[in-house]
C-alpha cells in the first residue's frame, strides 16, 4: 500500500515536509458557517451555462432566497453574468406543439 504521505508520482517516497496553501481555506469545523461553507464549495456552479467555459477564473457569489440557494456567476470567458439556482424539485409545463 502506498504511503499517503508521499509525493505522487515520486519514484522515491519523499515525505511531504509542508502542504501548499489552499485556495479555499475553510473556516473552522466549529464555526457556525463552517456546514455552509463546505456546502457552497460543493454546491457552486464549475462551468458557464452559456459558454461550458471552467469558472476556476470567474466570480461564483452565493445567496439565498427562501429556501432557494442562488449562485451569482459571472464567466471569464465569454463574459456571460446570470444567476444559477439550485432545486430539489421542478415542475415544468411543455405547451401544446
Amino acid at each position: 500500500m502506498p504511503d499517503r504521505h508521499s509525493v505522487a508520482g515520486s519514484s522515491e517516497s519523499t515525505p511531504l515536509t509542508s502542504l501548499p496553501p489552499d485556495p479555499h481555506k475553510l473556516p473552522p469545523a466549529g464555526d457556525w458557517f463552517a456546514p455552509d461553507a463546505a456546502r457552497h464549495l460543493l454546491d457552486r456552479p464549475k462551468f458557464c451555462p452559456m459558454c461550458g467555459h471552467g469558472l476556476e477564473h470567474g466570480l461564483t457569489s452565493e445567496w439565498w432566497l427562501a429556501h432557494d440557494r442562488i449562485f451569482l456567476t459571472w464567466c471569464a470567458g465569454c463574459h456571460w453574468t446570470g444567476n444559477v439556482v439550485l432545486f430539489e424539485r421542478a415542475i415544468i409545463e411543455e405547451p401544446e406543439h
